[in-house]
């Protein structure tokens, strides 16, 4: 059973670091062959004013995709590594995709307020930023240890993080990026911020994402909300008599929290993994 709680290979933070680390290679072997179709892939999958004029509507969702250098996709794959694996075990696999998008759109579309002189966005991290804004709001007082430098050990409050980290991009949006005097898009992690806390505030409400189901081998879109916000409380029992019910309502449970969190348990739900623990 513990080894469920753990994000698992497949979880989205996994397949979101694959698809980065595919993307920068297939983009830079592209670059060695070709310098037309590495600018081409920038002009039609990177964000840019232009572009969203000329109808690129799908580049909101493509631009995190693309690197400039390494260095900016390495410290992106550690961000996302470190924070976005915590936060997916939280809110569950189902709920980061919704986090991830929507950081990425409202990091875009904040950037596209300030940019429309020209220039063009790329990069993870909006993304990056609606993660750790989400985390540091979840948990503000729950101490953290940080690695300054990666070799220097410090232990602070999420909170103050996310304080250090607003006033940094505020400050950088204001005295560099406004003077276009610097090459990141602070802009871009404030939309990401803001993302994050709408992510955060929408989920505490007591609501969850619409979602795709597998219906009868049928694919539909269906919006669920908690049993509170129904008015409902759906009940669950569970004959502890056989080992193969047991099983297969810890599977559900566990496909569940994988979905949607743990926070998303039932009281009887959580009492069944607790009466289980000695049985399976």
């Amino acid at each position: 059973m513990k080894r469920n709680f753990i994000a698992t290979p497949k979880g989205g933070v996994d397949i979101l670091l694959v698809a980065l680390i595919s993307c920068f290679i297939f983009h830079s072997v592209i670059g060695l062959f070709s310098q037309y179709f590495f600018d081409y892939i920038y002009q039609y999958f990177s964000l840019s004013y232009n572009g969203i004029m000329d109808l690129y509507l799908w580049t909101p969702l493509t631009y995190p995709f693309l690197h400039d250098g390494p260095f900016h996709l390495i410290m992106n794959l550690l961000g996302l590594y470190f924070i976005g694996k915590g936060v997916e075990h939280i809110i569950g696999t189902t709920n980061f995709w919704y986090l991830a998008i929507i950081g990425s759109i409202c990091g875009c579309s904040f950037w596209l307020l300030t940019n429309s002189n020209g220039g063009f966005l790329i990069g993870a991290s909006a993304i990056v930023m609606s993660c750790l804004s989400y985390y540091c709001l979840r948990n503000p007082s729950t101490p953290i240890t940080l690695l300054i430098f990666f070799i220097l050990p410090c232990r602070i409050k999420p909170k103050w993080v996310l304080l250090a980290v607003l006033f940094i991009d505020l400050y950088g949006f204001i005295f560099s990026e406004l003077n276009n005097s610097g090459s990141i898009a602070h802009s871009a992690h404030l939309g990401g911020l803001m993302g994050g806390a709408l992510v955060f505030f929408y989920l505490q409400s007591g609501r969850v994402f619409p979602k795709f189901v597998l219906n009868k081998s049928k694919t539909m879109f269906e919006s669920k909300f908690s049993s509170k916000s129904k008015g409902m409380k759906p009940e669950y029992k569970v004959n502890f008599s056989t080992t193969d019910e047991i099983q297969n309502e810890v599977d559900r449970i566990l496909d569940k929290i994988n979905d949607s969190g743990f926070g998303s348990l039932t009281k009887e739900e959580k009492l069944t993994l607790e009466k289980s623990k000695g049985l399976l």
